[in-house]
């Protein structure tokens, strides 16, 4: 799961990076959002204090840093064992993927007519 998550962050930033570079950074940022909330998060289970909610960590995934999620999974080993997060976090990541695809299918489609 790690080199899968380190295969598609590197891929999509390299993708991004064609498209627009201002998506680039915004891609970029949106990990580095998610990972370190993972720590944190992590860091708060250890020591009994304020936790960041899953919903937080759901939408982070959501908007595109579900590479950095699963990265912070592995790496913080946390959520884990929590099955219904596990899920929830997938379901998160397939609909990124879907809407992201739809998007470049139209946005692609859009150029080629144009330039047709």
């Amino acid at each position: 799961m790690n080199k899968f998550a380190w295969l598609m962050l590197t891929m999509l930033t390299i993708v991004s990076a064609f498209i627009h570079p201002l998506l680039t950074a915004v891609f970029l940022a949106l990990n580095v959002l998610t990972v370190t909330l993972y720590y944190l998060d992590k860091r708060a289970a250890i020591n009994s204090a304020r936790r960041i909610t899953e919903k937080t960590l759901h939408v982070c995934a959501l908007l595109g840093g579900w590479p950095a999620a699963l990265l912070g999974q592995h790496h913080f080993r946390h959520k884990t064992q929590k099955t219904r997060f596990i899920r929830l976090l997938w379901c998160c990541i397939v609909l990124n993927i879907t809407v992201l695809s739809a998007a470049g299918y139209v946005y692609f489609d859009w150029i080629t007519v144009r330039v047709s």
